[in-house]
């Protein structure tokens, strides 16, 4: 009689464990290769630009541009028209006004004293802060203390914490002494006040004195300062921007650059004339030159820092490409996040 064919059975419990440790090996490799041989970061691509602010208060009465539109210097960005005070205090444009800026004395200091008590009170909150964060850090010193001892965290997160406390202890005595330099400006404005005098306002009519002309005295139209685009618009049309607000934000179109955050551990594996590479949220990939380097450290941003760990410091650099026809290839990408990487060897 033939024997019979006896069928082969798999033991797929070893298959499963081969090709699960498999996995794991080359998930190592993987991970060692790109740790010892390469340095990776993070970075965002960038443009040079310029905030657009006014030296004095005013209303926007029109934009020439909206965003996205391209601007050479000199084109026509918008038409704004100063406040009173400004444009009463100005004897170059309307000689019939007095040289101060304000009616009478009482109004200068009055706004001063405004300000420099404003001042005062806000440097006041950033004190509360400052003494509530080092209480904060305070009440944790004793933990870490046992921890590092028994070697539950490193001895740079107990220094990072004693150099918080010193760093906000140094603040707060930068906030009292520029306090005490307020209260001083205002008690002297306080003297100058015992012996204010009214100013002379108008000592007549300009161009017949009416309203409308007084409007179209303090129409100024504003000129770009560089060529580039407009990113932003922040203040809308009839709306008063301060002269601490920004009204428009235009970027250079070049030079165009990646701002690169680098581990401090990584410092001595790159420098200036350094080529790397840049992949781009959509895969695609771009070759990059090192320009700049900049020596202090910097915290991390927040879309890199990950979320209830202590603020990292990284070093930063500025990457430009290394080929100008890429300039067109990153615009697309301005403000998203780049991954950069360089071979350490």
């Amino acid at each position: 009689m033939n024997d019979e064919v006896k069928k082969v059975k798999y033991n797929w419990d070893r298959v499963i464990y081969i090709i699960f440790l498999l996995l794991v090996l080359i998930f190592l490799g993987y991970y060692l290769i790109n740790k010892v041989f390469f340095i990776k970061a993070d970075g965002q691509v960038l443009f040079e630009n310029v905030s657009i602010r006014l030296t004095d208060d005013c209303r926007i009465l029109d934009y020439h541009r909206e965003e996205g539109d391209t601007v050479k210097v000199g084109d026509s960005l918008f038409t704004y028209a100063l406040d009173k005070d400004n444009i009463w205090g100005n004897a170059s444009l309307l000689g019939g006004f007095s040289q101060t800026n304000y009616e009478n004395d009482w109004d200068w200091i009055d706004k001063e004293k405004y300000a420099l008590n404003k001042k005062i009170a806000l440097n006041n909150i950033d004190k509360v802060e400052s003494q509530a964060l080092i209480k904060s850090h305070q009440n944790e010193i004793q933990r870490l203390q046992n921890e590092v001892i028994l070697d539950v965290l490193p001895k740079n997160r107990l220094d990072f914490v004693q150099n918080e406390i010193l760093k906000h202890k140094t603040s707060i005595e930068k906030l009292n002494q520029e306090n005490q330099q307020l209260y001083a400006l205002v008690n002297q404005l306080n003297g100058m006040a015992r012996n204010a005098k009214v100013k002379s306002t108008r000592s007549g009519n300009v161009s017949g004195g009416g309203a409308g002309d007084d409007d179209e005295n303090r129409k100024r139209v504003f000129y770009s300062p560089i060529d580039g685009s407009i990113t932003r618009i922040y203040t809308h049309q009839f709306e008063v921007a301060l002269k601490s607000e920004q009204i428009m934000a235009i970027h250079k179109n070049t030079p165009m650059y990646v701002k690169a955050f680098f581990e401090q551990e990584d410092i001595n594996y790159f420098k200036e004339g350094d080529v790397m590479t840049l992949t781009f949220p959509d895969g695609s990939k771009s070759e990059g030159v090192l320009r700049r380097f900049y020596y202090a450290t910097y915290p991390l941003p927040d879309e890199f820092q990950k979320r209830y760990e202590p603020t990292t410091r990284t070093v930063s650099a500025d990457i430009y490409p290394a080929d100008t026809a890429d300039y067109a290839h990153w615009k697309s990408f301005y403000k998203m996040s780049v991954v950069i990487t360089k071979y350490k060897y």
